[in-house]
């Protein structure tokens, strides 16, 4: 009978190149998430706490009070307090939206001033108003590039 040779082992041998990438998939997705972690916010302009006043240099045609009464509702008028021009009510999120109103408003200044830098709008949220609330009006105001937005108290209006 043949001897079995015995001593004829062979050595396994482990290629590595799909860990290497495995590692590289890993590092890439960590990178990524912590970056989308970090948080995102705007600036706030706030003036200065001096007791200097600025005139009223606001038009009245092109000034628009946003009144947030919560739940997404949002009561406005256009023009001054005492003598609006138009009133309304608007909601934040749906048809009939506060962002569709804005939008018509600066094209309505725009055909009567032939610019939209008078364009200014009072935010005055009211008791009722959640914080998400006021900053979603506040991201309108970025997104649709109002350059003069004022936030006001709306019980000391009343």
């Amino acid at each position: 009978m043949a001897a079995i040779n015995t001593n004829d082992t062979r050595t396994a041998r482990v290629d590595f190149t799909p860990m290497v990438d495995l590692g590289f998939l890993l590092i890439t997705f960590f990178i990524f998430t912590t970056e989308l972690s970090k948080p995102k916010a705007f600036g706030l302009h706030v003036p200065d706490d001096n007791d200097v006043l600025v005139p009223n240099q606001t038009i009245e045609s092109a000034t628009i009070t946003l009144q947030m009464k919560g739940n997404g509702i949002v009561d406005y008028y256009e023009g001054f307090e005492n003598h609006p021009i138009q009133k309304g009510s608007l909601t934040l999120y749906k048809q009939n939206s506060l962002r569709d109103h804005l939008v018509d408003k600066r094209k309505r200044i725009i055909e009567q001033l032939h610019t939209d830098s008078n364009y200014t709008v009072l935010i005055a949220p009211g008791i009722e108003a959640s914080y998400k609330e006021i900053i979603d009006v506040m991201d309108e105001m970025r997104i649709l590039d109002i350059r003069k937005y004022v936030l006001i108290d709306a019980t000391a209006q009343k």
